[in-house]
């Protein structure tokens, strides 16, 4: 059993620091029975990165089966993630922003919550330039913590993927998308992922390990990593331009 206080400290000691921007990749049940629940995580989250931070949470909508022979539709309320419970919550905290796309939403709440939400409906692809993803890869207080999970939940690699134009990464052809938002209604063409690419995203944590990058620790009964957003981008950006296929499991090797 873990409480609020508890898990405060465990992220306080896994390196969670006031004024951070946290994105968290979690699985609830992975700790364990947490008391109160998902909201019992986000406060203590908020808690740690106090008033000048920010908690943030991909509320993901996208799936296998989207694709250009059918519109894709995102109600900016009403879309549920499918990310966990701890996104959901996140979410619909009070005050929470959540970025307008139709595969690749953030959600938001805390002090930069609007600036690296926004305008993320004008990015053509998931993860690119303009994007949340891109946000905090810029941001010198922006980390990941993946709580009860590992890099194959990372969707930040996606980024990576994006910055050195991986040729497995998106579709082809554009997905038509429909944007509820509030009381309006928008259509817009995307490029949305190649689902079936089966990455292998684990494969950087030795390479993080060995430069220092990633710290581990026990958050109730979870193993959580947490590192700086940027210098994952930058070891991921590295490691894709020397191998293309260093994220895709069985690859064949490029000579």
């Amino acid at each position: 059993m873990v409480d609020a206080e508890q898990i405060g400290s465990a992220l306080t000691l896994l390196g969670l620091r006031p004024g951070h921007h946290v994105l968290v990749h979690s699985s609830l049940s992975s700790m364990g029975h947490v008391v109160g629940g998902a909201p019992t995580v986000v406060r203590a989250l908020l808690d740690v990165v106090g008033a000048e931070g920010t908690v943030l949470a991909p509320t993901l909508t996208g799936h296998e089966h989207i694709g250009p022979h059918e519109e894709v539709v995102f109600d900016l309320v009403g879309s549920r993630a499918w990310t966990g419970a701890i996104a959901e919550t996140v979410r619909t905290w009070d005050g929470a922003r959540r970025s307008v796309h139709p595969t690749h939403s953030v959600a938001a709440v805390g002090a930069a919550a609007r600036r690296l939400t926004e305008g993320h409906e004008d990015c053509v692809t998931p993860c690119g330039p303009g994007s949340p993803y891109a946000r905090l890869a810029a941001d010198p207080d922006a980390v990941i913590l993946l709580l009860g999970c590992g890099h194959e939940s990372n969707t930040t690699l996606h980024h990576v993927e994006e910055v050195t134009g991986s040729d497995y990464h998106l579709q082809p052809l554009p997905v038509h998308a429909v944007l509820h938002v509030g009381d309006r209604t928008e259509r817009r063409d995307y490029w949305v992922h190649r689902y079936g690419t089966p990455r292998n995203f684990s494969a950087i944590e030795p390479l993080l390990a060995q430069r220092g990058l990633q710290t581990l620790g026990p958050v109730g009964a979870a193993t959580a990593r947490l590192m700086p957003v940027g210098s994952l981008v930058s070891l991921g950006t590295e490691v894709l331009r020397a191998a293309p296929g260093f994220f895709v499991r069985d690859a064949p090797a490029r000579g």
